[in-house]
């Protein structure tokens, strides 16, 4: 009878429990809230909506942590009703593959089994979206692969919904299951999939930045543009398919290069442009122009010819053309200014004309500085077009007598001022304003840097708006000069040369782009302004005062 007994009691812990039993009517029934559970690899598999298409840069890494003490962290599965197979819902498919490594390696049990945490199916478009937001916090998907996770995203929401979306109502549908996204940075991303990724796949696919990415979007879009200069013959020019071609054919070539550096694309397109769509005035100077810094906007002939001539005579490498070219757009302002036709002798051609800025007066008001220093007009500061037709002839000049000249012309290295860049706004030249300001552009180019955890904002009589945190990026160590709690350093002389010029050396470049120099400029000139007036601080006043609590 023992025997009876042991041999039943045998049989029953063979048969295992009857509601996991995978032979059981109930195999299908899943658990309707989240629970614990201890699964085997043959249990599991990674998500096939899983946006992440490459290695994760860090696999090698993760893999040794895994082998030497097991999994730190429970993922987190899920299973489509009906199924019998567990997917992971948030992530996990990169542990996944090292476990099925290192078990085929080991053959070790605590690779093979492993626990998880079980959540209810949530809906394929969920575990997308979990996906998504999981590698977004942790900054490991490309901009190709957010981009594709997009995409699917949209067609599982209107598939859904039965309706196509918007870019407004698929961001706000996105936002509030968890993934907060900008229209514009769909918009790139789907533009991304639909245009680029026909034609340079490997570079996408490799990695190709998101910054990189917007520059191509947009040489292509004034590709498009410049097609309207040409409204008036359209037969006798290329159209915008044959530019967007060219365009294609050039990011084919550059992709099987397998390296991209955007002077060269622009280089090599300028090429294909020329070779495949000639045009009567389209010089290589003329396409640099277009491309780079008139974006494909209508100007009049003569204000073109003079801008174009101006980068092209300019001295110095294709970088100081490109920050001087980028500075003649922010400078110039767009239809300001009255036209007075002046022939002034025999050889003048009566379309040249001479530019007058429309009169500016501005109101003059004593704005008290917060902080007691010196009392600020805000007519102290020059704004840029300032000067009228009275201003002239109180000077006893006539107006006949002046050289006829372009907005090219007046506008030159020589005269170009700091106030005439970046014009104080009258009643914000105050220290509390200028510290906010510094604050702000020093922001912005951290940003560009990848650096704004290094700065947090400040306040006080001789606070320059900011301070730097622990931070040890370049832009970093050279700011904390201009703070109250620095330290003369021996990098600090080595870091300014880095920032600004890099060195001689073949790797050694800047760590300033052209674009982000003039934001140090800009910086640096609302520094000047905010010590200027810091230096007329009342020496009895502190930060302590009761003005300031």
């Amino acid at each position: 009878m023992k025997t009876d007994l042991q041999h039943k009691l045998s049989q029953a812990l063979l048969r295992g429990n009857p509601v996991s039993s995978p032979l059981s009517g109930n195999a299908h029934v899943n658990p309707v809230s989240e629970m614990p559970m201890i699964l085997t690899l043959e249990q599991l598999q990674p998500n096939p909506d899983n946006p992440r298409q490459g290695r994760n840069p860090r696999y090698e890494e993760i893999k040794s942590s895994i082998r030497a003490r097991g999994l730190d962290s429970v993922p987190k599965v899920t299973k489509a009703p009906g199924s019998e197979i567990y997917i992971f819902s948030d992530g996990g498919n990169t542990r996944y593959q090292i476990l099925s490594e290192l078990w085929q390696e080991t053959q070790d049990e605590r690779f093979f089994r492993i626990h998880v945490l079980f959540k209810p199916w949530p809906g394929r478009l969920q575990c997308l979206i979990g996906h998504l937001a999981e590698n977004e916090v942790r900054g490991e998907l490309t901009f190709l692969e957010k981009a594709q996770g997009i995409c699917v995203a949209r067609s599982l929401y209107e598939e859904a919904l039965g309706k196509k979306l918007s870019l407004r109502a698929l961001a706000q549908r996105m936002t509030a299951d968890g993934l907060p996204v900008s229209i514009s940075h769909i918009s790139k991303m789907e533009e991304t999939v639909s245009v680029l990724l026909p034609y340079m796949p490997r570079l996408l696919e490799d990695g190709l930045g998101r910054h990189q990415i917007e520059a191509l979007l947009s040489l292509r879009s004034t590709l498009k543009k410049i097609t309207l200069l040409f409204s008036e013959h359209p037969s006798e020019h290329p159209d915008a398919e044959q530019l967007v071609g060219c365009f294609n054919d050039t990011c084919r070539y550059i992709d099987e290069q397998n390296y991209f550096v955007l002077e060269d694309f622009i280089d090599e397109l300028i090429g294909q442009l020329l070779r495949e769509c000639p045009l009567s005035g389209f010089d290589y100077d003329r396409w640099l122009f277009e491309l780079k810094v008139n974006k494909g906007k209508l100007l009049s002939q003569s204000e073109t010819s003079s801008e174009i001539n101006s980068l092209s005579e300019m001295d110095g490498d294709q970088e100081g053309k490109d920050a001087f070219s980028s500075l003649l757009t922010e400078t110039i302002p767009e239809n300001k200014g009255n036209k007075l036709s002046e022939k002034t002798s025999d050889n003048t051609d009566e379309s040249d004309s001479l530019f007058i800025p429309e009169p500016v007066n501005p109101i003059v008001e004593i704005q008290d500085d917060l902080y007691g220093g010196e009392p600020v007009f805000s007519g102290d500061i020059p704004v840029y077009g300032s000067h009228t037709e009275k201003d002239i002839s109180d000077e006893g000049v006539n107006a006949s007598e002046i050289s006829v000249v372009s907005p090219a012309d007046i506008i030159t290295t020589d005269s170009l001022s700091c106030a005439g860049i970046w014009p104080m706004v009258a009643g914000m030249e105050d220290i509390e304003h200028l510290q906010v300001q510094a604050y702000r552009t020093l922001f912005e180019l951290s940003r560009e840097l990848n650096s704004d955890s290094d700065f947090m904002a400040s306040s006080g009589v001789n606070s320059p708006g900011f301070m730097t945190t622990a931070g040890s990026s370049v832009l970093s160590l050279v700011m904390r000069i201009f703070t109250e709690e620095s330290a003369h350093s021996d990098t600090v002389s080595s870091a300014l040369k880095q920032l600004l010029t890099g060195g001689t050396q073949t790797d050694n470049i800047p760590v300033l782009d052209d674009a982000q120099f003039m934001l140090w400029m800009k910086l640096m000139y609302t520094l000047r302004c905010l010590f200027s007036l810091q230096r007329t601080i009342r020496p009895d006043i502190t930060d302590d005062d009761s003005e300031f609590e």
